[in-house]
């Protein structure tokens, strides 16, 4: 080869590597990893609807738009489990409620929609319970799917006892009811307690006038009754401790930055973005998935523990990455690392 050529080739050569960085800064993406993927990863699916899988069956069980209001998951009574969600889709839809109750085998079973009617929803066991200012009723649709109206008996309404009758009715109830809870309610700058409780088969409310607004103690509130087990849009970027992080596949090197919030400055990273690789169980079976476009980030100063990012695209403000998982025992899952999104994972029967 002369030397002509030999030169001809290496401009050529040195054309196309400007050209190609030229590229990668026009994309913001500064360097690419060429390096395959191990094996040991390359059957892993992203977690979402089109999870397909010999051994498990992976479904969208729950999706909402309504934010910022997350979708819940509340066991509830015969082994059965109930799904909130907010339904607003419109100005039209606004405080409308969405409810999925489900069997212990994961299955849809009934669906109660609920249009705001200015009531608020509570679950109580057996019990859907509506108060507001005036009145209050209740359903059995967790006990039995039946939606008729009943509603609570009334003590006190004219306020007519006297604050001894009334506090000693409460303290009775409060030791003789299987459940209770308060509400403090203000109205033409007079302060009211609402005092609801189940006893005899009936639930009742009791009214005391006192002085100035009061909050709710959680253990006088009626949330003590319905404790959720998972939510949709949390924010943590450590893992949670069922969960396994076992890899990440670095696919390109970029900028990102983090916005803090609250007055306080971001600030630029330059990291690498790629596929994370976790693991977890469903009914004591393993179960694998990847992640896309997470940046992992570690630092001393926290331990030096991982902390997970989703890296849209180049410069893009990075957002927390946070999956979770409740692993209902000797049965399904949910998941969930999506606002507005509720998976149900379940394993496939078994042969015998």
């Amino acid at each position: 080869m002369n030397k002509l050529v030999r030169k001809y080739l290496f401009l050529i050569t040195s054309i196309t590597s400007i050209f190609l960085s030229a590229c990668n800064l026009g994309d913001g993406i500064m360097e690419r990893n060429e390096e395959p993927l191990a094996s040991a990863y390359a059957n892993f699916q992203e977690l979402n609807e089109n999870y397909r899988s010999t051994h498990f069956e992976v479904k969208l069980i729950c999706e909402a738009q309504g934010y910022p209001h997350p979708i819940r998951v509340f066991p509830s009574i015969n082994k059965q489990w109930i799904i909130e969600a907010d339904a607003e889709k419109s100005d039209e839809t606004q405080g409308d409620y969405i409810f999925y109750k489900l069997n212990g085998a994961g299955n849809i079973t009934d669906t109660l929609y609920l249009a705001y009617k200015g009531y608020w929803a509570e679950l109580i066991d057996d019990f859907m319970v509506f108060t507001n200012y005036e009145e209050a009723y209740y359903t059995t649709w967790p006990l039995d799917g039946d939606t008729t109206k009943r509603y609570f008996k009334v003590l006190n309404a004219d306020l007519n006892w006297s604050a001894d009758k009334v506090n000693q009715h409460i303290e009775n109830a409060k030791a003789n009811s299987k459940y209770w809870f308060c509400k403090y309610i203000t109205n033409n700058e007079n302060s009211y307690l609402k005092f609801y409780y189940y006893q005899n088969k009936q639930w009742q409310i009791l009214w005391q006038k006192v002085e100035g607004f009061q909050t709710v103690r959680d253990e006088e509130s009626s949330g003590r009754y319905s404790v959720e087990v998972i939510r949709t849009g949390e924010t943590d970027p450590h893992l949670a401790e069922n969960i396994t992080y076992l890899h990440h596949h670095r696919l390109e090197k970029l900028s990102y930055s983090h916005n803090i919030g609250g007055g306080n400055p971001g600030f630029d990273v330059t990291n690498w973005r790629g596929k994370a690789f976790f693991k977890t169980s469903v009914n004591d079976r393993d179960f694998h998935f990847f992640e896309p476009n997470i940046a992992v980030e570690n630092e001393q100063s926290d331990g030096n523990k991982n902390r997970f990012y989703i890296v849209s695209e180049p410069n893009a403000s990075a957002i927390i990455f946070t999956p979770l998982i409740y692993k209902v025992p000797n049965s399904f899952a949910f998941y969930t690392s999506d606002r507005n999104k509720l998976y149900l994972i379940r394993e496939k029967i078994r042969s015998k």
